[in-house]
């Protein structure tokens, strides 16, 4: 991947393009935009590389795309670890914790890694270091809540997203759905199981309809099983007047997903759909890069596009929808209704469980 044709990143960043993609409020002003000007790439260290992991797709842009690059890597397997090393000419470290005081910044790709988040940022957070951890980010409320009681109390910036909340799309969902009266809505995302693709839908309904003034009340998960589609979730939401709406997330083969919000002044609804975009650099990003440039904005001291509380809002969200499907057979769930200590399964069906089995020999 070539690095952008613009010579200077600093003026593709503050092209009008680029900030209407993406969407980030953090680099709306003048000052904002001069933090993220810095010219200093920021050391970046990465963790959970390889199985079922997006750093197979973020590695690649974040040196020609982002001011950032990777300086130091951790695996669960050593061996993956060194040969990732040798890609991105990093160092791989023994230990987890072995990039403290190495690096400025962490992100986590993986999603094996998930039920032990908790235990693998705990010493980044500590730091205060900028986290990205990819969803899901814990398989419990508990784990979930030590995590952004670390965040909080060191003031560590934390990430935890979906790249499709990070789209030009659903950051106009959520803009336009501010000041509307929504009385429901449909969402769709492609999805295989709800842990690793379902969840990108949770996150768009959380960022277009949650954040946008709407907190979800409950969750009800219908499918077969929680690890194929169809499937449909469907939301109680309470708006700021008090009132409730109901909406619906379908997965399926539905392409990348979307989202139609109706409302009292347009019955028919409005569309946001996620596209992959077009042009120079979309051609090349694709969907991915808004995520890493969000990270960096993060990174660099600019105010966060979603905060800690948010986060949890998505997380009790995410977790009601597995206690609906596995302990209500589909019922709703209020989200204050989920165990404090109840733990959502992490191995799929049909694939290969050898990833947990490293991190439950090595963490318990």
């Amino acid at each position: 991947m070539n690095p952008p044709q613009d010579s200077s990143r600093r003026s593709f960043l503050a092209g009008s393009t680029a900030m209407g993609i993406l969407g980030l409020g953090a680099l709306g002003t003048p000052a904002a935009l001069a933090n993220n000007e810095k010219s200093d790439k920021l050391r970046v260290g990465v963790m959970n590389l390889q199985v079922y992991s997006h750093m197979g797709i973020w590695a690649p842009l974040l040196q020609p795309f982002t001011g950032m690059r990777i300086t130091h890597c951790w695996d669960i397997n050593p061996q993956v670890a060194e040969g990732f090393a040798k890609s991105y000419n990093a160092t791989a470290v023994k230990n987890f914790d072995g990039m403290l005081g190495k690096v400025d910044v962490i992100i986590s790709g993986g999603y094996y890694n998930n039920p032990w988040n908790h235990i693998l940022h705990e010493p980044y957070l500590e730091a205060g270091l900028p986290n990205l951890i990819n969803r899901p980010f814990a398989n419990s409320l508990a784990k979930g809540t030590r995590i952004l009681e670390l965040a909080r109390k060191h003031k560590a910036p934390l990430l935890v997203p979906s790249s499709f909340e990070h789209t030009h799309a659903m950051v106009q969902a959520k803009t336009w759905a501010k000041d509307k009266k929504i009385t429901c809505y449909n969402a769709t995302n492609a999805s295989d199981d709800y842990a690793t693709h379902g969840i990108h839908g949770v996150y768009i309904v959380c960022r277009a309809i949650a954040e946008a003034g709407n907190r979800v009340v409950s969750v009800a998960h219908q499918a077969k099983n929680w690890h194929s589609s169809p499937a449909v979730v469907t939301y109680e939401h309470q708006a700021p007047d008090g009132t409730t709406f109901m909406g619906t997330l379908h997965l399926g083969p539905f392409g990348l997903g979307g989202i139609r919000i109706h409302t009292a002044g347009q019955p028919a609804g409005k569309g946001f759909q996620i596209e992959h975009g077009t042009g120079y650099p979309y051609n090349k990003t694709h969907l991915w890069a808004p995520t890493l440039w969000e990270f960096e904005s993060l990174a660099r001291g600019n105010a966060p596009s979603q905060s800690l509380e948010q986060i949890e809002q998505k997380h009790k969200t995410y977790m009601a929808g597995f206690w609906s499907i596995l302990k209500q057979k589909g019922s709703p769930t209020r989200l204050d209704e989920v165990p404090t200590d109840w733990e959502a399964p992490v191995d799929i069906p049909d694939l290969n469980h050898q990833e947990t089995a490293r991190f439950r020999k090595k963490f318990g």
